[in-house]
């Protein structure tokens, strides 16, 4: 077996002192010529060598940069809210205790030759990954053995993670109260509407608005649509209701699909919420500026960005992350549509 490449190594390959190698994979650059940083970028790579930044090296080997990788296949995906008030916390955060963000966004192809895996450029990373539960645990080992300190958000805590802490919101809990809320019209059908894109937080709310109206016998039914595109949106439930009828509750697993849907029930004339209730989720501000008063659920995603950071900053400086999973409540506000 091979001996792991270390600061020597890459010095002899290179041709360069092992000055000079600690200077560069430290981001230090002053003094260094092009051509050298080239020579010693490439011996690093050729050899694969990666600082350890674990233990007693974190402090001396720090660059004040956090990566956040957010694997979606969306090209738009910072135009989600949710994304774009978790980045914000997050951002705004790390910028106050003069660290900065390295945000990448991956197609889901593309996560093992992305830029945060390939270059060993961060003190720490977070995660918010797409996609099935498999291939969110796959992605998440691969990051984790990166050997940087990491914080996945809207994740199930996995087992074999190390160095790692879950910043969820009570996603289960918003929705069980979202589904409650519609219940006290006495609904006998019942419509969800989600994304065709998989994503942990959305899993959770289908399995409580699922298991909360099947209590009650409630006949659900769930539509999958493109919720990037209003219009796809609508034909999605225009389909539903043409195929099997009209239904008294539509529960948007986001406040995008419940705004779309109250847009389709008007065009129809019909009543809500005497004729069909409708609840979102997320509640961000957009809502008021839009003059709604939305049945929905406010999620915490900013102030989960700021607890992200808090805890990374604070796993640079500890060495270890006081627990292994975090979760911030969900909640439910009232609105005139259920």
């Amino acid at each position: 077996m091979m001996a792991k490449p270390n600061l020597h190594t890459v010095a002899a390959h290179a041709g360069v002192s092992i000055a000079t190698v600690s200077k560069v994979v430290n981001g230090v650059r002053y003094g260094i010529s092009e051509a050298t940083l080239e020579k010693v970028l490439a011996s690093v790579r050729e050899l694969g060598y990666r600082p350890n930044r674990s233990g007693r090296g974190l402090r001396t080997l720090r660059r004040s940069i956090i990566g956040m990788a957010i694997v979606d296949p969306s090209p738009t995906f910072l135009a989600d809210p949710f994304t774009t008030n978790l980045v914000a916390g997050l951002s705004n955060y790390l910028s106050e205790q003069g660290f900065g963000l390295l945000l990448h966004g991956i197609k889901p192809r593309q996560v093992e030759a992305s830029f945060l895996v390939r270059e060993s450029v961060v003190d720490g990373l977070c995660l918010l990954l797409s996609g099935s539960a498999q291939f969110r645990l796959q992605n998440t080992r691969l990051f984790s053995a990166l050997s940087h300190p990491m914080v996945v958000f809207q994740d199930r805590a996995a087992d074999g993670i190390p160095d790692t802490c879950f910043v969820n919101q009570d996603d289960t809990g918003g929705a069980r109260e979202l589904a409650e809320r519609a219940l006290t019209r006495k609904p006998r059908t019942a419509l969800i509407v989600i994304p065709d894109i998989f994503w942990p937080a959305i899993e959770l709310r289908l399995e409580a608005f699922w298991q909360t109206l099947k209590a009650a016998g409630v006949a659900t039914k769930i539509v999958r649509c493109d919720e990037s595109d209003p219009v796809a949106i609508a034909r999605a439930i225009g389909d539903s209701i043409e195929r099997s009828g009209m239904p008294d509750v539509i529960l948007g697993a986001n406040d995008k699909i419940a705004i779309v849907a109250l847009h389709l029930l008007k065009e129809r004339g019909v009543q809500v919420p005497e004729e069909v209730a409708v609840t979102g989720f997320n509640a961000f501000a957009s809502n008021a500026y839009a003059g709604l008063d939305l049945t929905t659920a406010r999620s915490p995603a900013y102030e989960m960005g700021e607890l992200g950071g808090k805890l990374l900053l604070e796993r640079l400086e500890s060495g270890a992350f006081e627990s292994r999973e975090r979760t911030l409540p969900v909640q439910l506000i009232p609105g005139a549509t259920a």
